[in-house]
């Protein structure tokens, strides 16, 4: 970017107005920011918030846009002091799966709601490893009978092999169709009701509206059935309502703290859910919080506006410092450190050589979150999108014979995975060159067969295509499989590949299911 587009990019932001006072500025991170340059791009964008007065101020905020809708609960806290993998000193980070099942150690998966193989990075290299250790272990169930099934999968798992539980609303591919030993149909949402709190913790109520098909049953269902089997407390619920008034006890003194909110339904003879009801599709947003003897919901943190009884929380209210101030011993936000030397020897590392371009992804308003409803539901997208795109410059299409509609294959054959360095001495040994030098980075290679987009919209030298979609052709295939340093989180966005064309899609001259105009507006 233009150094005179940045000072007048920053002059929009901060100029104070002729009187002197300050513009009202917020910050909106798209995700793509953070699947790049992890720790880096976020410490650098929460800063730049910060100089500009944003993060703590009505109309003056820092927020994600866009992304997945969040229930809000986890399931019991993972012992990250048990994690195999640790910075130098005694810090250790959380357990990263992929690169535990690379180096062999994972001997069951259960895996609710996720295309895993699809959806990771270097996502080719992770199947074939899943394969290897599931159906390409000798030991396999061979017929209906509950003793055999029980000495086949314990001698897969003592032999280095690994059993996988796959519980979804669709059966995918290939992580449900061929590589789980057990499949749990679940019900999805309009199936059943419960309770969702979005990213600006306003929690709701979802009605069913449809009962779920054949054999499938809510989460909730499945885990009590599974828990009360393995012996465990606890797990005997009814209904969706008793799970969500005993789950409350999960996010006492949290962000989604709704003690209060129960507390006021039990005064009311009402259940939880019925409650919510009443709030309609408001909601309320949590902590919820009792001031002067009635109920209340809490807009935002960090809010130096905020007031706050001087006599301290009322009754059940968790009252914490975040409410007004930040996590940090004043209160008082911090401007960190986003050194580029981070992310930078993995950036020329992976950087386009000689006939490459860049590989990125990302979402598309039209195939919103991974296609994997859209698709299976929607036949106007499906016709829309019959297969995924790569938009690609007229420059380098136009050097690679490439037009709009062609079949083109987009691969590589140096796509980093980690499959070792969990003990870090030194900051050298989190970092890309370390984990080379030390034996912990292997190259595999991959291949995905995508439907060219010729447009000027994509800078020169980049390719985009939509993430996680299109089964053994995402896209996520070709990205690197090693984490920043800081954060512990992969590069997901970003890779690197060459692009060639294999042949003509039957889209190239019938434009009853796919248009190659442009996606932009204006």
């Amino acid at each position: 970017m233009a150094k005179e587009q940045i000072i007048a990019a920053a002059e929009l932001m901060a100029r104070p107005r002729e009187d002197g006072s300050r513009l009202k500025t917020s910050i909106g991170i798209e995700k793509g920011n953070y699947w790049t340059n992890n720790y880096g791009n976020t410490a650098s964008i929460a800063s730049l918030g910060f100089l500009v007065g944003s993060g703590n101020r009505p109309g003056q905020m820092i927020s994600r846009l866009g992304g997945h809708q969040r229930g809000g609960n986890s399931g019991g806290s993972y012992p990250r002091s048990k994690g195999p993998e640790k910075f130098f000193g005694r810090r250790r980070m959380s357990l990263n799966l992929d690169k535990w099942v690379e180096n062999g150690h994972v001997r069951m998966a259960y895996v609710v709601g996720t295309t895993w193989t699809g959806a990771m990075s270097a996502s080719q290299a992770l199947e074939a490893t899943l394969r290897q250790q599931t159906i390409g272990n000798q030991h396999q169930i061979k017929r209906n009978d509950k003793a055999h099934a029980i000495e086949q999968l314990k001698k897969r798992v003592d032999s280095g092999g690994m059993l996988i539980v796959n519980q979804d609303i669709y059966l995918r591919e290939p992580i449900g169709s061929e590589l789980a030993d057990f499949v749990f149909p679940a019900a999805t949402w309009g199936e059943e009701t419960f309770v969702r709190s979005n990213g600006e913790r306003r929690m709701r109520i979802y009605e069913k509206f449809y009962d779920a098909p054949g054999e499938a049953k809510p989460d909730w269902w499945i885990v009590g059935q599974i828990g009360q089997k393995m012996g465990f407390p606890g797990f005997d619920w009814k209904d969706s309502n008793d799970v969500y008034e005993d789950s409350m006890r999960g996010n006492r003194g949290g962000r989604r703290d709704y003690a209060v909110f129960l507390k006021y339904a039990k005064l009311a003879g009402k259940t939880g859910h019925d409650f919510l009801r009443e709030l309609g599709t408001e909601g309320i947003q949590t902590p919820a919080r009792e001031v002067d003897g009635k109920m209340v919901g809490t807009k935002r943190f960090h809010d130096s506006t905020l007031e706050m009884p001087e006599t301290g929380p009322e009754a059940l209210t968790w009252q914490h410092k975040i409410f007004k101030g930040f996590k940090s011993q004043s209160g008082k936000q911090h401007l960190v450190k986003a050194p580029w030397f981070l992310f930078e020897d993995f950036y020329n590392a992976i950087k386009p050589k000689d006939d490459e371009l860049w590989v990125t992804s990302g979402r598309m308003n039209e195939i919103w979150q991974s296609g994997f409803d859209d698709h299976e539901r929607r036949p106007y997208i499906t016709q829309r999108f019959p297969e995924n795109i790569l938009e690609i410059h007229p420059e380098d299409a136009k050097a690679r014979g490439i037009e709009s509609g062609d079949y083109v294959e987009t691969y590589s054959d140096r796509i980093a995975v980690q499959t070792g360095g969990f003990i870090h001495r030194r900051l050298e040994d989190t970092m890309y060159t370390g984990l080379l030098k030390n034996g912990h980075i292997e190259f595999k290679s991959a291949s995905v067969k995508l439907v060219a987009h010729v447009t000027a919209n994509i800078r020169k030298g980049t390719t985009f295509s939509v993430c996680v979609i299109g089964g053994k052709n995402a896209i996520n295939a070709l990205s690197s499989s090693v984490t920043d340093p800081m954060s512990g989180n992969y590069r997901f966005k970003l890779g690197v590949g060459k692009v060639r064309k294999v042949g003509e899609s039957p889209y190239k001259n019938d434009f009853s299911q796919m248009t190659f105009t442009s996606r932009t507006f204006g």
